[in-house]
């Protein structure tokens, strides 16, 4: 086997070989599909980031930020289970020279560094997903902490009615 970058050249071109070349091309272009999937989250997120620099406020809806969390965690399963980066075909493990084709294959497309890079990115969402559910939930707790105030201002106000027009009553 030889090649080059844009070219291989094997010694016998026959089924188990075409399985081999024709899976790790696949897992390359659906590389390039979650890359270009994730690289918009990542942008839509340089967005929000941006605006909350300007603004200092965070206005996204917590529909949103769900359907954000759905997106990315789909996209993680997508890559984990359909591209299969870390699998090994079986072909690839009944016979060295077709291990040795996946290999190549996969050094010259640089999956691994492309699948390293697109986790990074991956990360970066999650960071951003934390982030902003923690947002949402101070958010939340201020609201029940005022809610509990203003409960607690309403119980003082009764106390103190009952105290008065129990004071003023003249016992008989």
């Amino acid at each position: 086997m030889q090649g080059g970058a844009d070219h291989i050249v094997l010694k016998n071109l026959d089924t188990d070989s075409i399985r081999i070349i024709s899976s790790v091309l696949g897992q390359s272009i659906a590389l390039d599909y979650f890359v270009s999937q994730v690289d918009g989250m990542v942008e839509e997120f340089a967005g929000i980031n941006r605006e909350m620099e300007k603004t200092g406020t965070f206005t996204m809806t917590r529909k949103k930020l769900f359907q954000l969390v759905g997106k990315a965690n789909s996209n993680i399963a997508d890559v984990i289970l359909k591209v299969g980066i870390f699998e090994r075909s079986e072909i690839a493990w009944r016979d060295a020279k077709y291990a040795q084709i996946l290999e190549y294959l996969r050094e010259e497309y640089e999956v691994s560094q492309r699948f390293g890079n697109l986790n990074f990115k991956l990360k970066f969402v999650e960071h951003n997903i934390h982030f902003l559910q923690e947002v949402l939930q101070n958010r939340k707790s201020d609201l029940l902490e005022w809610c509990i105030i203003v409960l607690l201002v309403v119980e003082n106000a009764v106390c103190i009615y009952e105290i008065i027009r129990e004071s003023s009553v003249i016992p008989v």
